[in-house]
Order: C-alpha cells, then structure tokens, then sequence
C-alpha cells in the first residue's frame, strides 16, 4: 500500500490543493518508488482512499495522478486516476480510472484508455472535457489548483499515446485494462450514470444526480425537473384514463408547491412527450428509427431486440449505459451542423449491430430530422437506393421525417460521393476484366472477381461547382417535404 509521511499529511492539511509526494507499495516483492502527483480537497480522507485505491490496482501498474472531483452525492468521494504501465508491445501506456469512494467501499465508475486522438478541452466552468474515440467526459475538480495540474497531466500522456500511435481496437493496446472492468469492482450504475453524464444534457436519466439536489427557484432549473418528472409520471399511467390535470397534480405531490403558473408549460410539454411516444419505426428487420421516448422505454427497447442505440443529439442522454451500446453523434438540429463527415460511422456501427443478430435505434429529439437523415445516409449505401427511392421509402413507414434545409444538402453531396464510388469501383473493375501477357495470350478474369474496396474517405474531393449544383438540386428532391421549426425535432 502507499503510504504518506507525517510531514507530507501536514502538509496536505494546510495546502489542501497540488502536492508532489513519493509513494512507495508494498507488496509480496519490492517496489520501485513512483512519482504521483495528488490533489487533494479533503486531506483528511485521502490516506485512507489511497491506499483502498492501491488495493484495486495490479501490481505492474503505477498511480501517476489522483485529483479529487465534485460529487453530486453526500458522503462520496470521486477522484480522476491516471494510471500507467509498461504494455506487451514494451512501451508505456496509460489509462483513465474514476474511483468512487463511499464509507463501505471503493469501486470504479469509468475506464478509458489513453488512444492517440485524445482531445482535452477547458469547458469554460471550472472543468474540462475529455474525447476520444466516440466517448466524451466532462470532469469538474475541487479547485483551480487541481484542474491546472489534471490539465497538463493529460496533455502529457496524451502526447505519449500520439508518440506510439496507439490506436483503440487493435488488440495491441491496453488489454490490460479488462482487469478494472471487472463486475466485483464496478460501481453502482447511479454512479456510473454521474461519470457518464454532460452538462448541457437536457433529458436527463431518471437517477440522475441532480434529482436527489435541493430544488432550485430559478425557473430553468425548475422547467428542467418538470419535464423530467413529468414523462417519469406518465411512463406509469395509463394515459387513456388520466387528464392533464391529474398529471399536474401529480407533478405537485411529487414537488409540494404549487404549479399552477406552470400550467401552459406542463400541456405543452405534455403534448410533445406524446408525439414521441409513438413505437419506434422499422426500417429493415435490424433498424429502428425512433425519438428520445423510444430511447428511454427499457421495455420497449428489449422487446425488439436492440442491442445498439444511436444517439443523434447533443442534448439527449444515455439512459441505459449498462444495458446497451451506444454510439453518440452530438449534434444539434441546425443547418450548419455536420452530419455528413459521421455517416460512414454510423453506417459501420448499424452492420455491426446487424452481424451480431441485433437491431440498431436510430434517435434524436423526435425521430424527424437527424436520426431520419442517419438512417436515409444507411439506406443509399446498404441498399444502393437514391437519395428520392430513400426518402419514398423511410416515408411510407414514418411519415413525419423531416430533415433540415442543411442536412439535405448533405444528403445530396452524399448521393453524389457514393455514386463516384460506384464508378471509381466499377472501372477499376473493367481494367483487370482482361489482360494481355507478354506472349499475346489473353487471360480472362472473372467479372465477378472481388475487386479491393476503397474507402470514400479516399475518394477525391468534389469540385466547388459540382456541389454548389448539388445543393441547388436538393431543393427540388425534397420539395414533397414541409418545413417545420428546429426546436420540435
């Protein structure tokens, strides 16, 4: 176990922030001392969860960076933990680790390796956001102190995973990390959920921390709680013998205030949770396209064979991390939001889904404009449809879809790099139909000889022209559609 010096505590009782310390483990054979840097907001503890936290680690791996975090519980302590070992490929490889602390036991909340494509990002509120590959985390330290420090920490080891080019699904890398996803060691899904979730999230999971927070008096805050409650309450009744009025009075017993100013805002939420709780849409046998309702209906979701979700939505959060696979594309519903640079993502995440004999959701807000888009982009390639045999046929099945002016642009760019695909392909084909040998013999090759693929990535670029006449197009393509206003999709 690590142990800390008299003076070194004395120091962390009067600093209570960086602290540069050697830590020596014991175990059944000596150890080497390691350099951790420990950032503590209650120095008091810390000793104590050191050394529960060195008895989770394997023996080869060192603690190079503990930093303490906010917490949305009473009496639990979270702290950020980088940890680093020498890998099978003899280089150094490093990893994330939350530790959450209660008075009975310590487990661990997240795991994320340290790839080459970590980004780390001030969020602009005392925290910083961390992404790689498809995840995103945000963490808020105790101090000004400890975020510097977590900040630079980071930068280092990501710095190391760029040297090496660790690369994440190789099976080169960081096999070692299955020993902390271990179930004895996991923490308490509500805990998970706290690592899992982000700020600016607007649909919250139902246990999430900050329902168990004291009710604000600021109105968003309080909208923010409405809404959430609102569709818990009416998960649990049977909407065709209850009125609007029942529900807000629901919605008072639970809070114990009055609503009635609420009220306008109450039906019109009430409204919008309906339109969403239709049953998800299916596409194909292995793809659903559905809204945030059909995202949180547990039931619903096993019922049809999901394993895989796709989250299309900045502000709509994982509501069963435990349960299922996700894939988070996190975009708003704007004109100027990126859909196309992910399609080729999605694409592969829907196949895998369907190799494993499961079913892909497809979901944003409503079901309407950016998952509706997802699913079109799948369909063009999956099924070698044009963008119009698409639209007709995801239209018939859902009839509200509705993408905006932007993502049919889009859409239409990528109707136009497929079909360079289909060409590049199909030439590359019809040169190695036949071939001469030196000898004047003629050597058939088989039309139907697999011919490498190449990514579209790879493809050349589209001139200015072609997509400027592109998106001059799209409008024609969709004229079949209504608009309607960003904020209902």
């Amino acid at each position: 176990m690590y142990s800390l010096s008299s003076n070194q505590q004395t120091i962390l009782h009067v600093k209570k922030s960086l602290i540069l310390t050697k830590i020596a483990a014991v175990s059944n054979h000596n150890r080497d001392r390691h350099l951790a840097r420990i950032v503590a907001g209650n120095a008091e503890n810390l000793r104590t969860h050191l050394e529960s936290m060195c008895n989770i680690l394997r023996p080869d791996d060192r603690l190079t960076l503990m930093v303490q975090l906010e917490s949305g519980f009473p009496n639990r302590f979270r702290y950020l933990v980088i940890i680093t070992c020498i890998g099978k490929q003899q280089t150094e490889e490093s990893a994330l680790l939350g530790f959450d602390v209660t008075t009975n036991e310590i487990t661990i909340g997240m795991t994320l390796p340290i790839w080459a494509d970590l980004d780390i990002s001030l969020d602009g509120d005392g925290g910083f956001k961390v992404t790689s590959y498809d995840q995103c985390y945000i963490f808020k330290p105790v101090s000004v102190q400890a975020l510097w420090t977590a900040y630079q920490s980071l930068h280092k080891v990501s710095n190391q995973a760029r040297h090496y080019n660790y690369i994440a699904n190789n099976g080169l890398t960081h096999s070692w990390l299955e020993h902390y996803r271990n179930m004895d060691i996991r923490s308490n899904q509500i805990y998970i959920n706290e690592w899992n979730q982000m700020d600016d999230i607007l649909s919250h999971r139902s246990d999430s921390p900050h329902l168990y927070q004291p009710l604000s008096s600021d109105e968003e805050s309080l909208r923010t709680r409405i809404r959430v409650k609102l569709k818990e309450i009416m998960l649990q009744v049977n909407l065709d013998e209850v009125t609007p009025k029942f529900l807000r009075e629901q919605l008072e017993n639970a809070f114990e205030m009055s609503l009635s100013s609420f009220k306008q805002y109450i039906d019109d939420e009430m409204l919008q949770i309906l339109a969403q709780m239709d049953k998800p849409t299916m596409i194909l046998p292995h793809l659903y396209l559905g809204s945030e309702w059909n995202a949180s209906n547990f039931e619903e979701l096993k019922s049809n064979n999901i394993g895989y979700i796709l989250n299309i939505s900045r502000e709509i959060d994982n509501f069963f991390p435990g349960h299922f696979k996700y894939l988070n594309v996190r975009v708003h519903d704007h004109d100027d939001a990126d859909l196309l640079k992910e399609w080729e993502k999605t694409f592969r995440f829907i196949n895998e889904a369907k190799t494993n004999n499961q079913c892909c959701l497809v979901h944003c807000k409503m079901g309407i404009s950016r998952s509706a888009s997802t699913v079109l982009a799948y369909l063009m390639k999956e099924n070698n449809h044009s963008l119009i045999d698409a639209l007709e046929y995801v239209k018939t099945r859902r009839s509200c879809i509705n993408p905006n002016g932007g993502f049919r642009n889009q859409l239409v760019i990528y109707e136009g790099i497929l079909a360079a695909h289909k060409t590049f392909r199909s030439k590359l084909n019809d040169n190695q139909i036949t071939t001469i040998d030196k000898k004047n013999s003629f050597i058939q090759i088989s039309k139907t000889e697999s011919v490498p693929s190449t990514p579209i990535e790879s493809l050349p670029s589209l001139s200015t022209d072609l997509m400027v006449m592109m998106r001059k197009k799209s409008s024609n393509k969709f004229n079949c559609v209504t608009k309607r206003p960003n904020s209902m999709v």
